[in-house]
């Protein structure tokens, strides 16, 4: 049997990394090829020590079961290392996710806070109180403000040409409840 799966796979033998079997396998069970895991180790083992098919299929029964076993050992080796790289790389990917959602969270936050320190963001309501004269001005302000209403920035005059007498202006702001 590892004399077929020398045959059939030397090459993809010869080119393993990491004890990865797979594509042996595909081949051989294409081929209807049967085999144990032992038999590809040893395959395993028989070729990395050769340099043909020829010499590898000449080693078959000269192969020790120590260097079986050591062979055996390198892929546990082997894959154990994969295992924890992709682990680890599993683990730096997460790691990565909880920074950007934290940093996301962190500026909602933020935003949240500055809306509600932005007392423009507040108000719902504006309007302008006019009059020509500051006493009316004032009447007019203080009836508002006791509407609810507050005064914001200070009062301006407009005026709509040369020779009219011009208004004076008070904005008027309403806040939400």
């Amino acid at each position: 049997m590892i004399n077929e799966i020398i045959k059939t796979s030397y090459t993809n033998l010869k080119n393993i990394k990491k004890g990865n079997f797979e594509s042996i396998k595909s081949e051989l069970e294409l081929l209807d090829i049967k085999y144990t895991e032992d038999e590809l180790i040893k395959a395993l083992a028989i070729v990395s020590a050769s340099n043909s098919i020829d010499e590898a299929l000449k080693f078959i029964d000269a192969i020790d079961s120590d260097e079986i076993i050591k062979t055996k050992t390198h892929i546990q080796k082997q894959q154990i290392a994969e295992k924890i790289k992709i682990e680890k790389i599993e683990i730096e990917k997460r790691r990565q996710e909880l920074i950007a959602e934290s940093e996301k969270e962190r500026k909602n936050i933020i935003k949240e806070q500055a809306d509600a320190n932005n007392f423009l963001k507040q108000i719902s309501n504006y309007k302008l109180i006019d009059a020509m004269e500051i006493e009316e001005l004032e009447l007019k302000v203080k009836k508002a403000i006791k509407s609810g209403w507050i005064p914001y920035g200070s009062v301006a005059s407009s005026r709509y040409g040369v020779h009219t007498m011009g208004k004076l202006l008070q904005t008027m702001i309403k806040f939400k409840d």
